[in-house]
């Protein structure tokens, strides 16, 4: 035992000759601190020597980036679409082309990206089996087993059918940030308020922006993104529901809103005491006959949009540039011509999206309006219009 503590004793201590036991705590200090100091003083010389050469120059101030100039006028996207043609612009506006074939919206899209998303829409194919599109649908099951194991249901039909054939850059989600809310996929939102501004500058009794929202059930989270979005005031929105929602409404501190107590119908269909419209005689209601354009149509009605959508496309309704539909089922004698039509009239799919929370047979849509030039030559499914 003696010896073992010899020994341990003589591991921590270290003898110098002529000096008694020294800790290393107390020898390593004065070991380690010339060396240190040594660096730090070289460390601070080779600073001072980089610090004697010649001065950087000061990075030079961030360019002011131009900004195109933004205009909405229908004669003016006329003349432009005339003058810009297949060539991609002119000197004075480098973006004509993708301006003229957009009513105005896509006023800084550069030529090459315009055509490279032309060529994606004309590949595009909207069914998954072409020679036969209602491969999936209920109505062609052969039989109770295929229904059964959900192979022939409208949602699967609807997921090998009309996928997105557009995409918006800075398509955003507006209101709430969630799957089964009500359609809210807006494309380019900054866009609007850059359109509705110039509208008002041109023409101060110009409305600026319109919102038809189809169908809120006491919900007003779209509406409310929307301004947001777009700034307050910027927009007039028209909400329309059979129920009793106005005072909700008002409440929410939505500015420049009103509430019309109706259901939208199709313009074919009788109405019943007053409590359906068509989109036509709500036009008129409205005093809006010689309104141009209405930004964004959303409506979410319970598949009322099975029997209004031609009258989407009437004559008698402004141009709704962005269409957030909420489409219920894909019943078999107009699923097709919905689809068709829309894209013949220059309506483009930017968004799909099951609704996975509810209902997988009930699909949002978002869909933004093109000229004829951009849409013309496309051939194939898009032909397709019969049951």
């Amino acid at each position: 035992m003696t010896t073992v503590k010899k020994t341990t004793a003589s591991r921590l201590r270290l003898r110098v000759p002529g000096a008694g036991a020294i800790p290393h705590r107390r020898l390593l200090l004065p070991l380690l601190l010339p060396p240190l100091l040594l660096l730090f003083v070289a460390r601070l010389a080779w600073r001072s020597f980089l610090g004697t050469g010649p001065a950087r120059p000061p990075p030079p101030p961030p360019q002011a980036t131009a900004q195109p100039a933004v205009a909405y006028d229908p004669p003016d996207v006329a003349a432009d679409d005339a003058a810009a043609g297949e060539g991609g612009g002119s000197s004075s506006d480098p973006y004509a082309l993708a301006r003229s074939q957009s009513h105005g919206f896509f006023y800084d899209v550069p030529p090459s990206h315009w055509r490279r998303l032309r060529t994606i829409f004309a590949e595009h194919q909207d069914h998954r089996y072409p020679e036969d599109p209602w491969t999936h649908h209920p109505s062609s099951a052969g039989g109770w087993i295929e229904w059964a194991w959900k192979s022939y249901r409208a949602g699967t039909w609807m997921t090998y059918n009309y996928e997105p054939n557009f995409s918006c850059q800075f398509e955003k989600r507006v209101g709430v940030p969630m799957n089964g809310a009500p359609p809210n996929q807006v494309c380019d939102p900054h866009r609007i308020e850059a359109l509705a501004k110039a509208r008002r500058a041109r023409d101060p009794s110009h409305p600026g922006c319109i919102v038809y929202s189809i169908g809120s059930n006491g919900d007003f989270t779209f509406e409310l993104g929307v301004e947001k979005e777009a700034g307050a005031g910027v927009c007039e929105f028209h909400i329309f529901d059979m129920g009793d929602y106005e005072k909700k409404m008002m409440s929410q501190g939505l500015q420049r809103a009103f509430y019309h107590r109706w259901g939208i119908k199709g313009a074919h269909k009788s109405n019943k005491g007053n409590k359906f419209h068509s989109l036509q005689d709500t036009v008129r209601l409205l005093g809006h006959e010689s309104l141009d354009i209405v930004d964004i149509f959303k409506i979410d009605c319970e598949h009322c949009e099975w029997d209004s959508y031609r009258d989407w496309l009437s004559p008698g309704v402004p141009l709704l540039h962005q269409i957030l539909v909420e489409v219920h089922k894909a019943p078999r004698l107009v699923a097709l011509d919905f689809f068709g039509s829309l894209e013949r009239a220059g309506y483009l799919r930017f968004h799909k999206e099951p609704n996975i929370q509810y209902e997988p047979s009930c699909v949002e849509y978002a869909f933004v309006k093109v000229g004829q030039a951009f849409v013309e030559g496309k051939g194939g499914s898009n032909a397709v219009t019969t049951p």
